[in-house]
């Protein structure tokens, strides 16, 4: 599924997490795209609020991958792949997403 629309603000953004939630299970790439100060992370928080995780969620732009348990049984991987290149390998992140719901910014 690809949304092509335009947020307009924060409630807008907030509607599209929950209309998200259903969509988001274990072994799904959900992949943001935009400018820097979109919103990405900020509908990530979103996401993870909606999902019931209770942790502050930052971006990872430095750490490149966030973990967060969902319920017990998986986790709600947040990558950051901005300061990455085409050179650099990602092999070591392919376990992590494994039977996880991942978003990739």
């Amino acid at each position: 599924m690809i949304f092509a629309g335009q947020i307009k603000n924060l409630k807008e953004l907030e509607k599209l997490s929950k209309n998200l939630i259903p969509l988001l299970q274990p072994n799904i790439y959900l992949i943001l795209q935009g400018e820097l100060g979109v919103g990405k992370t900020t509908l990530t928080q979103l996401i993870a609020k909606n999902l019931g995780i209770r942790e502050k969620i930052t971006s990872p732009t430095f750490t490149i991958c966030q973990r967060y348990q969902i319920k017990n049984n998986y986790y709600l991987n947040h990558f950051d792949f901005f300061r990455l290149n085409n050179s650099d390998n990602l092999d070591i992140f392919q376990e992590l997403t494994v039977d996880n719901l991942n978003i990739i910014e």
